[in-house]
Order: C-alpha cells, then sequence, then structure tokens
C-alpha cells in the first residue's frame, strides 16, 4: 500500500466547520451599555432572571417598551464596567405588581428592591414604572470597577414577568439641588448682614 496525500471523502471540511458554527451556542450581546434600558425576564422565586428571546434563548418572550425605547437582555450574568466614581443601577418591576428582587454583583448580594403593592398595572415603560411608588424599584449605588450583575426574584406574583435595568451615572436629585441652592442664599444673606447697610470692603 502506498502513502501519499490523504483527501477527505465525502463533505468538503469548510461545510463541517460551517454546520458545527451554525449549531452551537450563539454569540452574546456582550457588556451592557451606560444609559439604555434592558429588559430581563423572569418565571418564579428560586429562579434566577434570564434575558428576553430572541436574545436569550433561555428567556421568556418580552413585550417591547410602549413609549421609552429599551433593549431585550442577553443571558445572564450582565457585566460592564465603571470607569470612576460611583454609578446607579436602577432594577424595577413592570406591568401588573407584586413581584420583588434580590439583585446580586459577582453573586453577592447588593438588596432588594422595595415591597410592592399587589395589583397595579403600570404598563411596559420603565419610566412611568419608576414614577410608581407602588411598583418594586430601587437604585443601588455601585463603585468604579467591573460588575457582574443577576437578578434573583424573591416574590413573583402569578407566572413570572419582565422588569427592567438600567445603569447611569449618579447625579444629585432635584431636592439635592434646591438645599445646594438654599445654602448659598443663606450664606449671601449671613455675608450681607455681617457686612452692614454702610460698611463697604
Amino acid at each position: 500500500m502506498a502513502f501519499g496525500k490523504l483527501r477527505p471523502r465525502g463533505a468538503p471540511v469548510w461545510l463541517a466547520l460551517a454546520v458545527c458554527v451554525l449549531t452551537s451556542s450563539p454569540v452574546l450581546a456582550g457588556p451592557i451599555q451606560f444609559n439604555t434600558f434592558y429588559e430581563f425576564s423572569f418565571t418564579e422565586a428560586g429562579f434566577g432572571a434570564r434575558g428576553c428571546q430572541p436574545d436569550d434563548p433561555g428567556g421568556e418572550f418580552c413585550t417591547p417598551s410602549s413609549g421609552t425605547p429599551t433593549v431585550f437582555l442577553d443571558a445572564p450574568p450582565w457585566t460592564f464596567t465603571a470607569a470612576s466614581g460611583a454609578v446607579a443601577l436602577t432594577v424595577t418591576d413592570a406591568f401588573v405588581t407584586g413581584d420583588q428582587f434580590e439583585v446580586l454583583d459577582f453573586g453577592v448580594p447588593l438588596g432588594f428592591t422595595s415591597v410592592p403593592v399587589l395589583g397595579v398595572d403600570c404598563g411596559s415603560d420603565p419610566v412611568p414604572c419608576l414614577a410608581d411608588p407602588r411598583v418594586s424599584s430601587r437604585v443601588f449605588l455601585l463603585g468604579a470597577g467591573d460588575h457582574s450583575i443577576t437578578i434573583a426574584p424573591l416574590v413573583v406574583d402569578g407566572f413570572g414577568g419582565v422588569g427592567y435595568l438600567h445603569i447611569g451615572e449618579t447625579v444629585p436629585e432635584p431636592g439635592t439641588f434646591a438645599l445646594i441652592g438654599l445654602g448659598l442664599l443663606g450664606l449671601g444673606s449671613r455675608r450681607r448682614g455681617l457686612l452692614g447697610p454702610g460698611r463697604r470692603r
């Protein structure tokens, strides 16, 4: 028997590689971006939240927001890097209330969203849901560095649902601006009082 170059029989090698690529797991979207609302799905307490189909094949089918632009999440964990300073991770329930979540970073619990009031429908837009105190939500302050977020439904009312998360840089709330303004006015009037009506520098 002569040994020479062996030629593969049957389908060419490139076809076999193409089949492997097409049948392998989908490529995930990668790190989440700042200042974007992302939608996740969940089924029952004790089972971690997932993304939304088709971005997460293991997730549930989600209804896109009716107002504020949102993006479906892929499979967890959901990662991002905070370059410097504190960032705000906001998590809120959506649609019919009754769900509450525990939020974790690299598996370390950050805390729980607020206790919901049952039977309120805030709709599919995350902004009105966040504005309604009856809907379970919370803002978690995170430091600089890498973060890997997972969400565990603590209480689920019904057959699951969807929620939203958002990463943004922290800014003072409107009440903080008002206090700063009052403080500056107070300092200004105190200074005028010390100088008196006839004194000048």
